[in-house]
């Protein structure tokens, strides 16, 4: 009868409605509540069901059960990567491969947690010991695309479709590879084979529409994200795609409407309203432009007078630009970030030296007060109905070189952001709201906020910026921070 019951509750916790297994498994519990296996579906149900804590704690509590069952501290693994824990995952999994030495879904699973936790290298020395075996080569494929070595990668996902022919997230990975590593031609015959075969794979349809972007054709691009968005329930990451290539085909009015359908059904996430500014501008819907923008009522100067533990605002200045020079991870041009002839830091938030520690608590001082003095009005705007209730958050710092600049930006899918500067001398190299990037035309009608020390500006993450080139012997240096929304924000990274 136990057993009739356990195999009832697993066919039904790993079917298409795993909650329908949830009674089965407490009568289960109830009848046995430390049984690992029970535990295990109870975690299996959880996790499917979205449920990520209850779904952790059945886990572990199934591994506390079955100490020496090697599956019970990979199934925590599994969950603990999912949920971001990286290094409890890494420590699960080297508890699973104690007991089990060499297991191939083990290897791949760590070589992933690694990847995902930003250890590539290290991911590749594990994955090699895992062999010949499709889930370890994809993943391997997937860290040397990571560290940009991407024909390399290529030749792992083939060899991994050798062995496991039409795996789909294989081909998918292989696609991204030969149109990183310049073989365009091939990527597009691949993508057009899975949609012949998937014609609504949202993966497929943005890795083609953004090869036909890149080629210049436009149109192309539309047709495929087109082909592939639903609005009835739109995928956000493809329609935001469509949504800018319907900017550069001229088709502003139609990327209004899907950036209308993205704000209605995940007003949470503002990017959309970045691309209506965009599709406004290139309307020449001024009126419409300046009332999504709503500068005079979302954006504020603020200069600060005071920083705690210093004797003036110049000592903390100094003090700031000092620890900022000496902080380990200044990097030049990071890649795929939009500063030129400048560095940039790692995130800084939790950075122990004095100054930053200053800087941190004074940004969040702000932006809290910020916070509470827009929740106090009528939400009769879209920014006001994304604003989040828990945030955190994320600070880094740049230093440009005469001549640098950083290049038109936005900081959504974050909501409030900020820049202050410790040091400002002359007029060049202004902050500027409103300058559109590259990628959407460029152009832009740019409205100039002037720096100086100690001034810090606050912005809607939504609203495209950046600084303007500037000439003379000294560098610039500015700290920029955001307001990160529980479970919609992103913390600044170098890559």
């Amino acid at each position: 009868m136990w057993g009739e019951m356990l195999a009832e509750a697993a066919q039904a916790a790993q079917g298409p409605n795993p909650a329908s297994a949830r009674p089965l498994v407490e009568r289960l519990l109830t009848a046995k509540p430390g049984d690992a296996d029970a535990l295990t579906l109870a975690g299996i149900v959880a996790q499917r069901t979205g449920r990520m804590e209850d779904a952790l704690d059945a886990f572990r509590a199934a591994r506390d059960a079955d100490p020496l069952d090697a599956g019970r501290h990979q199934n925590l693994g599994v969950a603990l990567k999912n949920d971001g824990a990286y290094e409890e995952a890494l420590a699960a999994f080297a508890a699973a491969l104690d007991l089990r030495p060499g297991h191939d879904a083990t290897l791949a699973n760590l070589g992933s947690c690694l990847i995902a936790a930003g250890r590539c290298e290290d991911a590749l020395k594990v994955l090699a010991a895992a062999g010949d075996k499709p889930d370890a080569l994809n993943n391997m494929g997937v860290a040397l695309a990571r560290v940009g070595r991407h024909d390399e990668a290529a030749a792992r996902y083939n060899r991994s479709l050798a062995l496991r022919p039409g795996h789909l997230e294989t081909a998918l990975n292989l696609i991204d590879a030969l149109a990183a590593s310049g073989r365009r031609d091939e990527a597009e015959n691949l993508v057009r084979q899975v949609l012949r075969a998937q014609p609504r794979n949202l993966r497929a349809a943005n890795q083609l529409g953004l090869m036909r972007e890149s080629a210049g054709d436009f149109a192309g691009a539309v047709a495929a994200l087109r082909g592939a968005f639903d609005p009835a329930a739109p995928n956000h990451a493809l329609g935001i795609n469509l949504a800018r290539v319907l900017i550069l085909a001229g088709e502003g009015e139609d990327a209004l409407g899907v950036c209308g359908t993205l704000a209605s059904t995940q007003p949470s996430v503002t990017t959309p309203l970045a691309l209506s500014v965009a599709a406004f501008e290139r309307l020449g819907h001024v009126r419409e432009r300046d009332a999504m923008m709503a500068l005079d009522r979302f954006v504020s100067v603020h200069d600060i007078t005071a920083a705690p533990g210093f004797a003036d605002m110049a000592q903390f200045n100094a003090a700031l630009v000092a620890e900022l020079r000496a902080h380990p991870s200044l990097t030049f041009e990071p890649e795929g970030l939009v500063t030129r002839q400048g560095r940039l830091s790692g995130d800084l938030a939790d950075a122990e030296t004095p100054a930053l520690r200053g800087l941190a608590g004074i940004a969040k001082e702000h932006l809290a007060a910020a916070l509470a003095g827009f929740a106090a009005q009528p939400a009769d705007h879209p920014f006001l109905r994304a604003m989040p209730a828990d945030w955190n958050l994320t600070l880094w710092g740049t230093i440009l070189q005469p001549g640098g600049e950083v290049g038109p930006h936005i900081h959504a899918p974050n909501w409030l952001s900020g820049v202050y500067y410790p040091a400002f001398e002359g007029d060049d190299g202004a902050f500027a709201i409103g300058v559109l990037p590259g990628e959407l035309g460029g152009g832009g009608t740019p409205v100039i906020k002037s720096p100086r020390a100690g001034r810090m500006i606050l912005f809607p993450s939504y609203l495209w910026h950046g600084t303007l080139p500037f000439r003379g012997e000294q560098e610039r240096i500015s700290f920029a921070f955001d307001l990160v929304p529980a479970g919609v924000g992103k913390p600044h990274k170098l890559r």
